[in-house]
């Protein structure tokens, strides 16, 4: 209806000046007085200039919007620029389009500060870098983390010369990964672990970097696994020595008589048969501590893992080759789901069978007098990783168990060694990845084992 109105007005004086210059041509051509001539041309540049000035105000309207948006001004009325044009409905149309404008701006800049206060006060380090891989958002802590003390805005060259192994793991990890480091710039050294995700915000493509400093964290989950294990430790060798001890002296008191050695012709069959079992069971005891001694070695000296491609598919085949018969035999209904084809894992292949069947042995020797047992081994992939999991419908895990399952020595067993769990722990994070378990009553106990796929 605007623009109709403008269109009759703008037709209106061109007709005008249309039927002026019609009537000026008639008179110059019947050779009239000059009066006659320079009246006509007088109205002729009024109604031009009256054209031109109807346009220039409409363009002002159009401009004072434009230039509210490029400078945020938006404190601007044109309504006054459009009195008399008829344009009355378009000012006051784009003085609404001003003020939401004005309050998009607004909400904007108080979502920013709300962010960046967030961002300031966070015990985490944050840094962004945009598509040419350049810090488009960094927060207080990770200036201070990457010892960039007196820069608010730091260049990637200027990150890279203040911390070159953190700028060096960043770029090796590509668009996503997980890397522990430590920067050796700091006077303690700190032990950081960084997490790098890519998305895609607003058509552009964001890394989104975030490190912690863990030491304090892994300083002091390792004092107490040192406590945990050296309680340990103590409790299965007092067990062992307390009836050495035992047992040694009452060896002493069988072959000693006030304060001296007996003869042999002192010493009955019965007091021979007594040194005898005394001996056994000592002999028994100390091979039961070598065996303790030789655990504890084997878990603190394990080899680095020789990684190769490794086929997931071949893996779950041979376990089913290895698990199928003797489930049966015991009644457990195994099922194995390989997963995704082709399917690859950089890991060393011994050691990470031996994981995998020091789970499932774990498994079956949970459902002992378990009605209908199941073992359910599966493969996903979730993300860059894959996961492994191991399945038993037997009882849950004990709340006081759980939190101990894979502190080395600790066993529920009777016979067991306790390091299982702690050595197919260790052998996991040496590859990159970590091993989870989840349990609960009425649904059994999943372990799951999670490393890196090939790319």
């Amino acid at each position: 209806m605007v623009f109709n109105k403008y269109i009759l007005r703008i037709s209106a004086r061109l007709i005008l000046i249309f039927l002026a210059m019609f009537a000026l041509a008639l008179v110059i051509g019947e050779q009239a007085r000059i009066f006659s001539v320079l009246g006509i041309s007088l109205i002729l540049i009024v109604l031009v200039a009256e054209l031109f000035h109807s346009i220039a105000r409409t363009n002002r309207i159009v401009e004072s919007l434009l230039e509210s948006i490029r400078y945020d001004d938006f404190n601007k009325t044109i309504q006054d620029k459009a009195s008399g044009l008829g344009f009355e409905e378009l000012a006051d149309s784009a003085e609404q389009i001003i003020r939401a404008i004005a309050s998009a701006r607004i909400e904007k800049e108080r979502q920013y500060q709300y962010l960046q206060t967030i961002l300031k006060h966070i015990h985490t380090a944050v840094l962004t870098l945009d598509e040419q891989h350049e810090p488009e958002m960094i927060n207080p802590l990770a200036l201070n983390t990457l010892g960039l003390y007196n820069k608010r805005k730091p260049t990637w060259a200027e990150i890279e010369k203040s911390a070159p192994l953190f700028t060096s793991t960043v770029d090796s990890m590509g668009e996503s990964g997980r890397q522990m480091i430590r920067l050796s710039h700091t006077p303690t050294g700190k032990q950081l672990l960084v997490l790098l995700n890519t998305m895609k915000i607003g058509g552009a493509t964001v890394k989104i970097i975030t490190f912690q400093d863990i030491e304090p964290e892994i300083e002091q989950k390792e004092m107490e696994s040192w406590q945990t294990i050296s309680r340990i430790m103590a409790h299965e060798i007092m067990n062992i020595l307390t009836p050495l001890s035992s047992l040694t002296e009452t060896g002493v008191m069988l072959l000693e008589n006030r304060g001296k050695s007996k003869d042999v012709s002192q010493l009955s069959q019965k007091t021979i048969d007594n040194l005898y079992t005394a001996m056994k069971t000592i002999s028994g005891r100390n091979r039961a501590l070598t065996e303790f001694v030789g655990s504890y070695r084997q878990l603190s000296r394990l080899p680095a893992p020789l990684k190769e491609k490794v086929h997931v598919a071949e893996i779950l085949e041979e376990l089913r080759e290895l698990y199928e018969i003797p489930c049966k035999e015991k009644g457990i209904n195994c099922f194995i789901h390989h997963g995704p084809e082709n399917l690859q894992i950089m890991a060393d292949d011994a050691q990470l069978k031996q994981v995998m069947i020091n789970l499932i042995k774990n498994a079956t020797e949970a459902m002992n007098n378990v009605k209908d047992p199941v073992i359910r081994i599966s493969v996903k992939r979730i993300l860059h990783q894959v996961s492994f999991e191991i399945y038993n419908s037997g009882p849950a895990i004990p709340p006081d168990v759980f939190e101990k399952i894979f502190v080395p020595f600790y066993s529920t067993k009777p016979e067991g060694s306790g390091i299982g769990l702690s050595l197919s722990r260790q052998i996991i994070s040496n590859h990159g990845g970590q091993i989870t378990v989840e349990s609960e009553e009425g649904k059994g106990t999943t372990f799951k084992v999670k490393l890196p796929v090939v790319k």
